[in-house]
């Protein structure tokens, strides 16, 4: 009986030691499941950081003329970012960046990614009017939109050359209560667009519910910021005050200008009632100070208002204020990232407005000419994409 119960003990602390060996067996390879789980986890939060990095890279190349500007890291919830600066130009087109990403939960362990970059010219004209804080629209003031390439703008559906669309788009990056201000009688035949991450643009536009505007949805939220690149006068380009009287026309042309290649300069610019400022080719012509455009005066191509650039740049301790009044008519596209614009009375403007600060008021008509979404003579803003990318793991 001794010798049985003995054997009995000797077996059930075998069984013990095998459960026990199972058991930290499994504890063992539980743990080692779980720390796999985690390291897992933490790739791929180190991966989803590395494509914020993709996503803050291809923002800088949206201007790589402008270095100045890039971001080189950033600070998530899970982790960090870090782009590798400058990019490297594998040609005019497409560009090659490295990226990396670090997980808070597992720092030991980044993920680095290398990414091909394509560049495309992108035109700073996406909108009838746009202004990087402030659009106050009022009075009666009416948008909508045109294509100069199919012919003259007509408002009349039953002529057989109507040529009027629906993309009289206005927008700001604002993101401010009061940002964009409409009032009760204006109509825009397009969309209002406010800065990115407006969870609600009502919340920024006052004056919408009373407004037209027939967009679908009417107002939107952009997914980033409408870049707009400074503006710098080229080397050598001399600029003068400039009044073109009325009764007059004068004629700009592609081969005049300062440096005889259609460049022109005026520090102050003004269009007398009834005066004419026109061009027989593509213009640029920048501007230091202040641009008037008076009552029933006539400023660019009636035929093609893609041939006429308004460039304006900052003064030194000042902002510009241009100002388009009157029953003047306007063909052409103004850019003016830190200018302020006012287009008062009935004027009629065929072309784009972009700067800092729009101010229309009265019963001024913006006709949007949709051929400026392909104006790339300002080469300084970019669409990026994606070609390809690998781990570097």
């Amino acid at each position: 009986m001794a010798n049985h119960r003995g054997s009995v003990a000797i077996c059930a602390l075998g069984v013990v030691t095998v459960l026990m060996t199972l058991g930290a067996s499994a504890l063992i390879q539980s743990l080692n499941e779980a720390r796999l789980s985690s390291r897992s986890l933490a790739r791929r939060q180190a991966l989803y950081l590395a494509e914020a990095g993709v996503d803050q890279a291809l923002i800088n190349l949206r201007t790589p003329a402008d270095a100045a500007d890039d971001i080189g890291s950033g600070t998530l919830a899970l982790g960090t970012f870090q782009v590798d600066l400058p990019p490297v130009s594998i040609s005019p087109s497409q560009w090659r960046v490295t990226v990396h990403g670090i997980a808070n939960a597992d720092s030991v362990h980044p993920q680095h990614l290398e990414v091909m970059i394509s560049v495309q010219p992108q035109s700073v004209f996406q909108f009838g009017l746009f202004a990087d804080e402030n659009l106050d629209i009022s009075g009666s003031a009416y948008a909508n939109s045109f294509d100069s390439r199919v012919g003259p703008y007509d408002e009349d559906p039953s002529s057989p050359t109507y040529n009027a669309g629906h993309e009289g788009d206005v927008g700001t990056n604002g993101t401010s209560f009061g940002d964009v201000a409409l009032g009760s009688s204006v109509a825009i035949d397009g969309q209002v667009v406010v800065g990115p991450g407006v969870p609600d643009p009502a919340a920024i536009v006052v004056g919408e519910e009373s407004a037209t505007i027939t967009g679908v949805p009417p107002l939107a939220s952009q997914s980033q910021s409408f870049l707009l690149p400074p503006v710098t006068l080229p080397e050598g380009l001399t600029c003068l005050d400039q009044t073109i009287s009325g009764g007059t026309t004068q004629t700009l042309t592609p081969t005049g200008g300062p440096l005889g290649n259609g460049t022109y300069c005026y520090d102050d610019l003004t269009i007398q009632g009834n005066a004419t400022l026109t061009a027989t080719g593509f213009v640029t012509v920048y501007l230091t100070g202040v641009l008037t455009a008076q009552g029933n005066s006539l400023v660019g191509v009636p035929d093609d208002p893609t041939q006429m650039l308004f460039l304006l740049v900052s003064a030194a301790e000042a902002s510009l204020e241009q100002t388009i009044s009157g029953s003047n008519v306007f063909y052409g596209a103004i850019y003016g990232p830190e200018a302020t614009i006012n287009i008062t009375g009935n004027a009629a403007i065929f072309g784009s407005v972009v700067a800092e600060d729009v101010n229309v008021t009265g019963s001024a008509e913006i006709h949007y000419d949709e051929a400026l979404a392909n104006m790339t003579q300002l080469v300084s803003l970019y669409k990026t994409s994606v070609v390809s990318w690998r781990e570097l793991n």
